[in-house]
């Protein structure tokens, strides 16, 4: 319930957000190298660029001033490796490296832990993975530094033995997710492994080691530029010594570059260009599976063996699907969020979850008994059901409903949302009285925010977008685009015909070339995808809408 909580919440920013509009201004400057330096001052305060009239005035006053060096600051950074895997940590990385779902994850750690058939027979080749302890026992650091001195020459070992310290209240039953065996190297039993192991014991095994190697070592230059009444400012970073990043590497910054060395206080440079950009701000991202799992971590919920059931529990109940490696709470799932926080309050609250963690500790410590921490919960949980229940039983009342921003074109009334059969509709809330529905194309691009369902505006851009006849294959009345529980479809208008037919995206399939890509709706992940139209002779699907080639 937390977990689709916090999706919910993210989604609700995304659906109230507004954009704001503001141009990015960089100048291509020159001395003894080529480098970028961005507008970021005005009159010595920060300064925004809002439209294109003003980027144009600010680009007439740059060109007009000289291109003054006020500073040239530079520094040494140290970088240190990451701690060892733990649950969460594992999760995240093989998600974000690998493109790994926890549950995948979790899946394919337990059969190196179980054990994989090697040549000295059936060998478990990580620690235990459900942990949440950074703890590392003494002979593996030393078998570490070892192969890291011998693999790598002195220089890329730390100088001591590294140590990392667990959170509170973290559970040191189990030591890091590590290699049973350091010697044993991912080159070493590669062959013995499927693909999926042998990326994630490569990641685990590296991840290992690296923390008892040298930190990276970068020099950082930031160089600050006048122009008249303007500032600009521009930095980069050289790597100097690599140290864990040679076994560990992280993803290069898009926007790092290299600032000439030569460059000095008051030194004038040369005008090679201005760039200006309009930008929009955007929304916040939804949360990716390792996003959460993150966000889980962080708040207490959960545990190192819960972390992947949640994730998975919400997809397969239909709270939340996964698009473009993002998880996106469904419209039932943000109902049932609703639900509980008018009702069930306490329960969606990250502090409850949490609270309800450290109780468990609390039992296993012996400072608390499960009776007492039972009683806690279910006494006011229990007085907040019976009211609900007697809600419920006062005439058969709906105790939660969900209003749109659509009134009814027949009485007026607000149209509220109804679900039967699997298949979201509104439906008046003068009924009795009013009967009057409307269907909701499965993939309507809705809002809901603050409890109200906003989709009078995608409705009518729906209804322009449909309005579109074929002629049916079978009479030749003209056929209609509908929409049914399974998406858009066309319907011949002849009663006595009936015949039905799929909306073709008139691309032809790249796999068997003779039939066409068609649209379908997934009713399990609640989504639209492509299929080949002889289905089932041909079983070729996408999820991204396809386009013709460019001819």
């Amino acid at each position: 319930s937390v977990a689709l909580r916090f999706l919910c919440e993210r989604e609700a920013e995304i659906a109230s957000f507004v954009p704001e509009e503001y141009w990015e201004i960089d100048v291509r400057l020159s001395d003894s190298g080529v480098f970028v330096a961005s507008l970021t001052k005005k009159g010595g305060e920060k300064f925004v660029v809002r439209s294109a009239a003003e980027a144009a005035k600010v680009e007439g006053g740059l060109r007009a001033a000289r291109m003054t060096v006020e500073s040239v600051e530079e520094k040494e950074r140290l970088r240190q490796p990451p701690p060892p895997f733990i649950t969460s940590s594992l999760q995240q990385a093989a998600s974000s490296v690998l493109g790994f779902s926890p549950k995948r994850t979790m899946r394919i750690a337990q059969e190196l832990y179980e054990g994989v058939a090697l040549s000295e027979g059936s060998t478990g080749l990580i620690t235990y993975m459900r942990t949440d302890s950074v703890r590392v026992s003494d002979e593996a650091v030393a078998q570490a530094r070892t192969l890291i001195e011998k693999g790598f020459g002195k220089d890329y070992l730390s100088d001591k033995p590294r140590r990392y310290r667990n959170k509170k209240r973290s559970q040191d039953a189990h030591e890091a997710i590590r290699p049973t065996d350091p010697t044993r190297s991912p080159e070493a039993v590669a062959s013995y492994l499927s693909p999926d192991q042998r990326k994630l014991y490569t990641l685990i095994y590296n991840r290992f080691l690296a923390t008892q190697m040298a930190p990276a070592l970068y020099r950082q230059r930031k160089v600050i530029v006048t122009a008249g009444d303007y500032t600009l400012e521009a930095a980069g970073s050289t790597l100097v010594f690599p140290g864990f990043l040679k076994l560990f590497p992280e993803p290069k910054k898009k926007d790092d570059q290299k600032i000439p060395e030569g460059l000095r206080s008051g030194e004038v440079l040369k005008l090679l260009g201005i760039e200006k950009a309009q930008k929009f701000t955007e929304p916040p991202r939804r949360y990716s599976e390792a996003g959460l799992v993150n966000l889980l971590e962080k708040e207490g919920v959960g545990r190192p063996s819960t972390y992947a059931a949640i994730i998975s529990v919400i997809q397969e109940r239909g709270y939340a699907v996964k698009e473009r490696g993002s998880l996106r709470p469904t419209l039932l799932g943000q109902v049932v969020v609703d639900f509980l926080k008018r009702y069930f309050a306490e329960t969606v609250e990250p502090k409850f979850t949490a609270h309800m963690e450290e109780d468990l500790d609390r039992i296993e410590e012996g400072a608390l008994t499960r009776i007492d921490a039972l009683r806690e919960f279910y006494t006011p949980f229990s007085a907040r059901l019976e009211a609900l229940e007697s809600l419920l039983k006062d005439g058969g009342k709906r105790p939660f409903r969900v209003m749109s921003d659509l009134k009814c074109d027949k009485c007026g009334s607000p149209m509220e949302l109804r679900y039967w059969k699997g298949t979201y509709f509104l439906g008046c809330s003068n009924y009795p009285e009013c009967r009057n529905t409307v269907n909701l194309p499965p993939d309507l691009p809705y809002k809901y925010i603050d409890g109200k369902l906003i989709v009078r505006e995608a409705l009518d851009e729906y209804a322009k977008q449909t309005v579109q006849t074929i002629p049916c294959p079978e009479c030749g009345s003209p056929m209609e685009l509908r929409t049914g529980r399974y998406g858009r479809y066309y319907k011949c208008t002849d009663p006595e015909c009936g015949e039905t037919a799929p909306v073709s995206t008139g691309v032809t399939c790249p796999k068997c070339r003779e039939g066409v890509l068609v649209e379908k709706y997934s009713t399990k992940k609640k989504r639209t995808f492509y299929s080949c139209s002889r289905y089932p002779d041909c079983r070729f699907a996408v999820s991204e809408r396809p386009v013709k080639a460019c001819p």
